[in-house]
């Protein structure tokens, strides 16, 4: 690797780690730490809501911003600071409406790092060669980290979550600093590009039909796993081992993803994906023994690794460059924002009204088979010749 690759890619790699390291401790354990202060699933579903309700308008506002500027960089670092200062607060608040502003504010910033920092990892990948997917695979790795040397940590899950999360949090804005905008400057694009992308191609609404279907199965796990498990009578350490666990196969698939990208649209690869979610979430709703909970996330390969990645590269071969940031914009606030609104509210209900996990997770298995026939609507995939950066060969 040449000294201009490395030097581009260090900073990707960093702060990867550091922003997957954090959501390793927000994603399995805030839900749990949430409950402990005596709210009710109901509240706990609410307040998880607040990130996709901000993903509707806060990433397409920064994926703009930043085509407009070409420095994504910069609104990089807006974002990882802002997170840091909003989310301090959760050290001291403790009752619903305080933790109602705190989350909601933290979620303005942070509903807008993935699809921003994965705009920066697509436009260095164009510049110094590589794949997408090996880049991306750090976030999972501090993911896998963080997931798993908390729940094996810890004997329950109390404030020390939320002092882990502030201190990576600080750790991440202290590190975009390192960060180097890989975009061309003054670039001017519509202020509702992303709508007009929407409006224009109907691949596109077929694909994010689907992912938004995907990401509302994905939540009673994604906000309930923590719940589900303690109320199991299980310890926080199967938390930390099935979150752990699911990472770590979803860094399998980013590995090995360049090898099978070529031979597989991303279209039939996101159907295998979404059948497989199906069989993941239903295998959940059946069993209680902690062994099995764990050996089923085994299955996080194709559920958000083969998912995400092919959902970039659908993504990619469909909107041009100079509108990449808002592109991944509009992905995440249909798929994270439409997606995780209506699920993060109605699995936080519907914990409680369908009488726990179990049934949750066999709807989640229904949805998954409804977004595998969904996806399959969208055109064929372009030709090679017309290949994103998502694998790209270095420059001569």
């Amino acid at each position: 690797m040449t000294a201009p690759q490395t030097a581009g890619r260090l900073p990707l790699v960093g702060f990867y780690l550091l922003y997957f390291g954090t959501v390793g401790i927000t994603q399995p354990f805030l839900p749990a730490y949430l409950r402990s202060l005596a709210l009710s699933t109901t509240e706990v579903g609410l307040l998880l809501a607040l990130a996709p309700l901000a993903s509707l308008i806060a990433p397409p506002l920064w994926g703009h911003l930043a085509d407009r500027t070409g420095r994504l960089s910069h609104v990089l670092t807006l974002l990882a600071v802002g997170a840091a200062l909003c989310f301090a607060p959760l050290l001291r608040v403790e009752h619903f409406p305080a933790l109602l502003a705190t989350l909601g504010a933290f979620a303005c910033f942070a509903s807008s790092i993935t699809p921003m920092v994965d705009s920066l990892a697509l436009n260095h990948v164009a510049q110094t060669g590589g794949t997408f997917s090996h880049l991306r695979l750090f976030g999972s790795l501090g993911f896998i980290l963080s997931a798993t040397t908390f729940g094996l940590v810890v004997r329950q899950v109390d404030r020390s979550a939320i002092i882990v999360a502030v201190t990576l949090l600080g750790a991440l804005a202290a590190w975009s600093l390192t960060l180097r905008s890989q975009t061309p400057a003054g670039a001017t694009p519509h202020p509702l590009a992303g709508l007009r992308l929407l409006r224009d191609n109907k691949d596109l609404r077929w694909l994010l039909a689907a992912t938004a279907l995907h990401w509302m199965a994905c939540t009673p796990y994604n906000g309930m796993l923590a719940i589900h498990v303690l109320a199991l009578g299980l310890p926080p350490s199967v938390v930390g081992l099935t979150a752990g666990l699911g990472v770590a196969a979803e860094v399998a698939a980013m590995l090995l993803y360049p090898r099978f990208a070529e031979r597989i649209a991303p279209r039939h690869l996101l159907c295998i994906t979404f059948v497989l979610s199906a069989l993941r979430w239903g295998g959940m709703a059946l069993v209680s023994s902690p062994l099995l909970l764990v050996a089923l996330a085994l299955l996080h390969s194709m559920t958000f690794g083969v998912f995400y990645v092919s959902s970039v590269a659908f993504m990619a071969r469909r909107v041009p460059q100079h509108l990449r940031a808002s592109g991944q914009g509009l992905f995440a606030a249909v798929t994270f924002g439409v997606g995780g609104l209506i699920g993060f509210a109605s699995s936080g209900a519907g914990y409680s009204l369908l009488g726990g996990g179990h049934a949750l997770f066999a709807v989640a298995g229904v949805l998954e088979l409804v977004a595998a026939m969904l996806v399959l609507q969208a055109s064929p995939a372009r030709s090679p010749a017309s290949q994103p950066e998502i694998i790209q060969p270095p420059p001569p």
